[in-house]
């Protein structure tokens, strides 16, 4: 009995022996890098522009109105009836909260494009990882220090381009 424990306790140190001897094959990428450099960045600030152009406009011509009531009301607060202020201040409410809701729904949608691309550089990095049978790859944020050869960045960067 305990010639078969030892064999079994022999067996299962060589067999965990043999899987720490295994080399774990390591790859970086900067994931902040290719959001930069790719091209679909580009695309997608312009549909953003786009997308949001008109009610820009309308908020700037808002703006000039809003401010407008601001001064006169700073300017004529003494003066003013308590319906004239409070249709002064309302105007400036009421623009504070377009922009609140302009700058909230760029920003989700932003997000949205941001999402699709960052899918994309996943999806490159899945590809290149199992094409060059890396066992795990970090973001380089979280990396204190990397050698050249396990930087997967253009590699990735030139996948996402495809």
């Amino acid at each position: 009995m305990k010639k078969l424990i030892s064999i079994i306790t022999l067996s299962t140190l060589l067999l965990f022996t043999g899987i720490a001897n295994a080399e774990t094959r390591v790859a970086i990428v900067d994931v902040v890098s290719i959001l930069e450099r790719m091209p679909q960045k580009e695309a997608v600030t312009k549909a953003l522009d786009d997308e949001f152009s008109s009610r820009a406009k309308v908020l700037q011509e808002e703006e000039k109105k809003a401010q407008e009531a601001s001064q006169k009301l700073q300017k004529d607060k003494m003066v003013l009836s308590a319906s004239e202020k409070t249709k002064l201040e309302n105007i400036i409410t009421s623009f504070q909260k377009k922009v609140e809701e302009f700058s909230i729904d760029y920003q989700k949608r932003k997000n949205e494009e941001a999402n699709k691309l960052l899918l994309q550089i996943q999806k490159a990095v899945k590809t290149i990882a199992e094409k060059e049978h890396y066992d795990l790859v970090l973001k380089a944020e979280a990396v204190f220090y990397l050698e050249d050869k396990v930087d997967i960045t253009n590699k990735v960067l030139a996948q996402v381009k495809r």
